[in-house]
């Protein structure tokens, strides 16, 4: 009882420090939007989404030195249907992306929804290969490349960065990140530890748990970017945290340790990223997600927790 008590004590005031590191990372990012010019789209994706990324490039890090790649494999396509289902469910629903399309998002969501579609391979083959995680990094330093070159209109950016420290921007970037990646760990070492305690099943503590705890760092960044009116930042973020995780992550995953596919578990999955994309993309291009859109992208990853037993 004195075990589980401490693992909640330690689990809620991990997302406390979650969500005010999560404020001033934002923070940072903002400033970082004015010095170089990038579109919010394009630092939401090719920055933040990389390094919010970085639990499930952790994952998969430690899975293989222990031998166990499907873990982060279920980690990977966990976290992507928790990013659209519950991330922006959530925006969605509290109403902050009825009027959120560019034709930029809905170029980056076609893109999510092709790639997404490449783990399919693995099915067919049953076996994860080399070959499709050079694919998948191709993919990944194509769309960086892609996505850095977008800038916003030419204004006069002196005003907003009159008295701010580049050097200063990036290393408050850099620590809120941190801190944000820290908290997150131990949110997912104490929901391991209430798992284990309840005698939770492993999908639990695998493909669950640790998906969704891989994922807090998207909750809680993008929530708070959409609550100070950066909806495209955290929409850029979402999109891309979702393709860097199908094509930075899994494919350093396939090149460094291909693996046995479970059929079973990756047909269940893959149906419900492609099935809460293609949600997404259906309301993004009639202008937004309503709150009735927000909700249906939340009851699609519930039924996505029911099913995936």
């Amino acid at each position: 009882m004195i075990e589980l008590i401490t693992a909640a004590l330690i689990l809620a005031v991990s997302l406390i420090v979650l969500v005010i590191a999560s404020h001033f990372t934002i923070k940072s990012v903002e400033d970082l939007i004015a010095f170089t010019g990038l579109s919010e789209a394009s630092v939401g994706f090719a920055i933040l989404a990389v390094m919010t990324s970085t639990p499930e490039i952790t994952v998969a890090l430690f899975s293989i030195l222990q031998g166990t790649p499907g873990i982060s494999a279920g980690d990977i396509l966990g976290s992507n249907v928790f990013n659209i289902g519950v991330v922006i469910g959530i925006l969605g629903m509290f109403g902050y992306l009825k009027t959120c399309c560019t034709d930029l998002l809905v170029e980056l969501t076609d893109i999510l929804f092709v790639t997404s579609m490449i783990p399919l391979l693995l099915v067919v083959f049953k076996v994860a290969s080399r070959f499709v995680g050079v694919i998948l990094l191709g993919i990944f330093v194509f769309n960086i490349y892609i996505m850095t070159r977008k800038r916003t209109p030419a204004i006069d950016r002196s005003a907003l960065t009159k008295g701010k420290s580049r050097l200063r921007t990036i290393i408050m970037l850099v620590g809120g990140i941190a801190i944000v990646l820290f908290a997150s760990r131990l949110v997912v070492s104490s929901a391991h530890d209430i798992a284990i305690i309840l005698g939770a099943s492993p999908i639990l503590i695998g493909a669950k748990i640790i998906a969704i705890g891989t994922s807090l760092p998207e909750l809680t960044l993008d929530l708070t970017a959409a609550r100070k009116g950066r909806i495209h930042l955290a929409l850029g973020d979402i999109i891309g945290s979702n393709l860097t995780n199908i094509t930075l992550v899994l494919g350093l995953l396939l090149i460094a340790s291909p693996f046995e596919v479970n059929i079973t578990i990756f047909a269940e999955i893959l149906p419900f990223i492609l099935i809460s994309t293609i949600i997404f993309w259906r309301y993004l291009t009639r202008g937004g997600v309503s709150q009735i859109g927000g909700i249906v992208l939340i009851m699609t990853y519930v039924l996505f927790e029911a099913i995936l037993q």
